[in-house]
């Protein structure tokens, strides 16, 4: 054996895709782990980003615990910058693993506060999507060289927001590039897999989840750009890429060998894109109007509150509630903060495409509110989720009145609730019942290895009900 247990994160990939596919003999290795253990499929607040996601699995704690709900947020010394820089203290799950004398391998977990030392080693955004460092770091320092040099620098990446047409050359293009980053994951994390006897082996792989952004409308009969004359011509990149990524999965899953603990899994499923990002700031400069009694239609102010426009996701917007005395209202107003937050949900759950009256947002959620943690005040105060396969114009709102701004081309897919786990062995199947998010995976871990006391929590609550 050469782990104990072994986990592969498998970073957006669609568990329906997932399903769809388990019986037509294209992902035998997948197919073959499931038969071989237990599956079910995770569950997370809607709008959670993959940055929340994966600070929950890294961390053992749910978002209000943790308090890291997107890439950029004001820190603690008061400045805006990148959340890990507020992390690099923190203890992850498999820090008190390597404490324990257990031996730890880290291999491209997404989204990784500044490796440190460990019993083991760590590498961090080689191939991630989504790098919080500009060049990948590592313990000890000179693993990131010694990989990048043995197996090559990262390929390139093109899964920005901005998602320009592309000809048939340039998908051939990214889909090339997407392959031979698979392929360098499998190469490098086999070989140190095999390199010695592990307790934990971690290693996560990007691809899927930069294939879902960038060709979700070939995937997806009903993403209004799908053309079938084209993905009869292309093929369907996300299940190449799939195909690719279950090779690999079957090839560490027999390095890790027959008595290995193995858990698989994923963070989000992912629908059609749809995003009101470049409506926001003129919405919340017409919002903050409207708090005054100056918008459009003439009302009963509610002065001394405004609202923030906080950095987030495409699909989802994300607003602070503050309390500004600058602008008026005196003690009164404070105890009117609840009666403020309700007239900005109506507001935004009021917004119609100017052009077709359709509906632009699906919910609103509180997530200051709704989570419990120490860290669940920093959360933002209202979360605004777009309904999928919108990128309107112009919106036109009752008491704002009409907002415009020019319609990016957006990436074709995004992140929905969801999320599945595989788990193969006679421990981690034991306590699949009790995982229920990203949070109990370590735990989980922990279990099988064997931690006293360690075990899934998943029966924990939060403000909105059990996950």
């Amino acid at each position: 054996m050469t782990s104990r247990v072994l986990m592969i994160a498998l970073d957006g990939a669609d568990g329906r895709m997932l399903d769809r596919r388990g019986d037509d003999g294209s992902m035998p290795n997948l197919a073959a782990l499931r038969a071989r253990g237990r599956a079910k499929r995770l569950s997370a607040p809607h709008g959670l980003t993959d940055d929340a996601l994966w600070a929950s699995f890294q961390y053992a704690a749910d978002v209000g615990e943790h308090g890291r709900y997107s890439t950029w947020l004001r820190l603690a010394n008061g400045r805006h910058g990148l959340a890990h820089l507020d992390e690099v203290d923190r203890d992850t799950f498999w820090d008190g693993l390597s404490r324990r004398g257990m031996r730890v391998a880290v291999f491209d977990v997404p989204k990784c506060r500044e490796p440190r030392p460990i019993n083991g080693i760590h590498l961090a955004d080689w191939l991630v999507h989504g790098r919080y460092f500009p060049e990948p770091q590592s313990y000890p320092a000179s693993l990131a060289a010694e990989i990048v040099e043995r197996f090559g620098p990262a390929p390139p990446s093109q899964c920005g927001y901005d998602h320009p047409d592309l000809t048939d050359e340039e998908v051939r293009e990214i889909v090339g590039d997407l392959r031979h980053g698979v392929e360098q994951k499998r190469a490098a994390a086999l070989h140190y897999l095999q390199s010695e006897p592990w307790d934990l082996f971690i290693v996560g792989f990007k691809e899927l989840h930069c294939s879902s952004h960038k060709f979700w409308d070939f995937a997806d009969a009903s993403h209004p750009a799908h053309d079938p004359g084209r993905t009869s011509r292309l093929g369907d990149p996300i299940a190449t890429i799939f195909q690719d990524v279950d090779a690999a999965v079957g090839e560490l899953v027999a390095a890790a060998g027959p008595e290995a603990e193995v858990v698989l899994f994923s963070t989000t499923d992912f629908v059609p894109n749809g995003s009101l990002d470049h409506l926001m700031p003129r919405l919340v400069v017409g919002l903050n109007k409207h708090l005054a009694g100056k918008g459009a239609a003439r009302c009963e102010p509610l002065p001394g509150w405004r609202c923030q426009l906080l950095a987030y996701s495409d699909n989802a917007g994300a607003l602070r509630i503050v309390r500004d005395a600058r602008i008026g209202g005196g003690a009164p107003a404070v105890a009117r903060r609840s009666e403020v937050v309700d007239e900005i949900e109506a507001i935004f759950c009021e917004l119609a495409d100017a052009e077709s009256g359709a509906s632009v947002v699906s919910s609103v959620t509180r997530p200051s509110a709704e989570f419990a943690g120490a860290r669940a005040a920093s959360l933002p105060d209202l979360l605004i989720h777009y309904a999928t396969n919108v990128s309107p114009r112009a919106l036109s709102s009752p008491r704002l009145g009409v907002i415009g701004a020019p319609s990016p081309n957006l990436r074709p897919g995004n992140h929905a609730a969801g999320g599945f786990v595989i788990a193969a062995g006679d421990a981690l199947c034991a306590t699949l019942d009790e995982v229920y998010s990203m949070a109990d995976l370590g735990p989980q871990a922990e279990s099988a290895l064997g931690i006293p006391g360690a075990e899934p929590r998943g029966a924990r609550t939060t403000a909105i009900g059990r996950r």
